[in-house]
């Protein structure tokens, strides 16, 4: 999957080839504002469909306004422009998960800077079963290019949620007995003693200064990763991704 920045001044990112084209159509098709397609990619009949189904009428490649892509984006023959805030699910929608679900886990982005970081913390997110993940407005990398091509897609797959104060985020899902554990160096829980049997909130604080003081405070728990000592610490993502799949282990995934 190959997604870049629009060029333009507005919230927009092109996204190339079929599959992610396809993935798209299939979860977010309101996300899908304009298609470009050569000779080749207009004969599948898979993507013609999905076009048609969604009334999402597509562009010749050959046709005045097609991008200019660089010479190494391997589109496929397909270019689609996407609406990144046609992504974004509200937080009223998510709570509802409250009354379909017997132990939600979301995940809560505190303030972290790395479009890399988001879009693999989104995928594993998506690939341990958790329900939603919710970013802040400020100060907090938004969905883009790169967090799309990171997530391997999973942003079409799972809700993202962009929230306004983040201490007053954690405050309402504690009223709602959300247990709140926020990923830290030094906690008073280490994962490997924890027991997740309640609605969970994970926190992941940014990548240089962590969670910040007001947060940690209302978090429940301390969640520290057993590691070796030898090893200072872990990547944001990759230490929400062990704790995804600690949380995760005894839950039928893929069943």
């Amino acid at each position: 999957m190959q997604v870049m920045k629009s060029p333009q001044k507005d919230d927009k990112v092109y996204l190339y080839g079929k599959h992610a084209l396809r993935e798209a159509l299939l979860a977010k098709p309101a996300s899908v504002q304009k298609v470009f397609l050569d000779a080749n990619a207009e004969g599948d009949k898979d993507l013609a469909g999905l076009l048609a189904q969604h009334k999402i009428a597509f562009t010749q490649m050959k046709q005045a306004g097609t991008p200019n892509v660089g010479n190494d984006a391997v589109h496929q023959g397909v270019i689609a422009v996407i609406n990144t805030e046609k992504l974004y699910t509200s937080l009223d929608e998510v709570l509802k998960l409250f009354d379909t679900v017997e132990h939600p886990c979301f995940v809560l982005l505190d303030e972290l800077h790395d479009p890399h970081n988001v879009g693999a913390i989104i995928r594993s997110a998506a690939a341990f079963g958790a329900h939603a993940v919710l970013m802040p407005e400020h100060n907090q990398s938004p969905i883009t290019g790169t967090v799309i091509k990171t997530s391997a897609g999973m942003v079409f797959r799972i809700p993202i949620v962009k929230i306004g104060n983040v201490n007053q985020t954690v405050r309402l899902l504690k009223e709602k007995h959300m247990w709140s554990y926020g990923l830290v160096m030094n906690g008073d829980t280490a994962l490997n003693k924890a027991v997740f049997d309640s609605a969970t909130l994970f926190i992941v604080g940014n990548e240089s200064t962590g969670i910040r003081e007001k947060t940690l405070e209302l978090c429940d728990i301390g969640l520290t990763i057993p590691m070796n000592p030898d090893c200072e610490s872990l990547n944001a993502s990759v230490a929400a991704s062990v704790v995804l799949y600690e949380w995760s282990r005894g839950r039928e995934l893929g069943k």
